[in-house]
């Protein structure tokens, strides 16, 4: 069975996969990737496959979309015959509401993971709905033997065990998002090459997003800069996502609730200014960034901070505050938290 083994930061890839744990992973997000939105999950994803580069033994189980009790007592069935069949360490449950309720009675040691939605109100979801998935989130938790929040807003969300809440962001792939030359990403996008560019990225919640409050603010940044363009992203790959935040002048986020707005951290590593809503972790991860502010939600504040950046047209230090936030490293936190857990298993104490 699993036996703790310090953390050594030198450690690479080449680490033996004996000496890590092997962690069941449970999410509900990749046949909702087939079926409904291809970006669905990709932070869960990231972070499985940086677990793995440090040489922990992930596998992987879908609880899949479907809600009915029927669909989820099935699942749950499913769910202990994998358990069985794998014999995993422990498992991770990379979301609240039923992802969390079914992974607390697998009969293993669990870490649950909360990213926003499964504690904080969103539009997008039926009050109902919301409610009862809000009352599973926090019924987990006292079940579960580690906790991770992905900002201090969410841990402060929680009902009970606040004080056994571990702070771990989502990672950042700085390979992937990283600074680059505005003109080539412009001239791969078919953008203009002289106008000042804001961009916002709504996926599918354009309201949640703030989609209106930025509309509202482009009255005012156009009364200063009539040029400026508000490009808006929707449905774009994960992958194609710094070509925009190298292309565009400054990133907007207006969202209503988040837990920790990963597109905020991904245009920090491109350079790219931030203007933004005091919204999940943003004020926090801005500390010490310029150009960027952060502005109440009212369109002429956010207007005038806009302008101001726009004028100036400059590049940010958001990669250097960023550095923190690598895959790597997260996972590494995370896996420190699964070290806790087992240790307290082995010991029989609690989390």
């Amino acid at each position: 069975m699993f036996r703790v083994k310090p953390i050594n930061l030198g450690e690479t890839k080449a680490c033996r996969s004996e000496s890590f744990p092997h962690v069941l992973v449970v999410s509900n997000h990749w046949e909702a990737q087939e079926k409904i939105l291809s970006f669905a999950g990709v932070f869960v994803d990231s972070q499985i496959v940086s677990l793995r580069n440090i040489g922990v033994k992930v596998s992987t189980f879908d609880i899949g979309i479907g809600h009915s009790p029927f669909n989820l007592v099935r699942k749950w069935k499913d769910l202990k015959i994998e358990i069985d069949k794998l014999q995993p360490d422990l498992i991770h449950a990379q979301f609240g509401t039923t992802v969390a309720m079914l992974c607390v009675f697998s009969g293993q040691p669990v870490v649950l993971s909360f990213f926003g939605p499964d504690l904080l109100k969103r539009d997008i979801i039926s009050a109902p709905r919301w409610i009862i998935g809000h009352l599973l989130s926090n019924l987990s938790v006292l079940r579960g033997q580690g906790i991770i929040c992905v900002s201090e807003q969410l841990r402060r969300a929680l009902w009970w065990r606040r004080n056994k809440a571990m702070v771990i962001p989502h990672g950042v792939n700085l390979e992937l998002f990283s600074p680059g030359s505005q003109i080539e990403a412009r001239k791969k996008l078919s953008w203009g090459l002289t106008h000042p560019v804001i961009v916002i990225s709504v996926r599918n919640d354009p309201k949640g997003k703030g989609l209106d409050i930025a509309k509202s603010s482009m009255k005012v940044v156009r009364t200063i800069l009539p040029n400026v363009e508000l490009k808006v992203i929707t449905n774009v790959l994960h992958d194609r996502m710094p070509l925009y935040f190298r292309a565009a002048d400054v990133l907007f986020c207006g969202s209503k609730s988040e837990g920790s707005p990963n597109v905020v951290k991904e245009a920090l590593a491109c350079n790219l200014p931030v203007v933004s809503v005091p919204v999940g972790d943003v004020v926090e991860r801005l500390v010490g960034v310029y150009p960027s502010a952060v502005v109440p939600r009212d369109p002429d504040e956010i207007g005038k901070a806009l302008a101001y950046i726009l004028k100036e047209r400059k590049r940010s230090n958001g990669r250097d505050k960023v550095g923190h936030l690598s895959l790597d490293k997260i996972a590494r936190r995370v896996l420190a938290v699964y070290q806790m857990v087992l240790e307290g298993k082995n010991s029989d104490s609690n989390f």
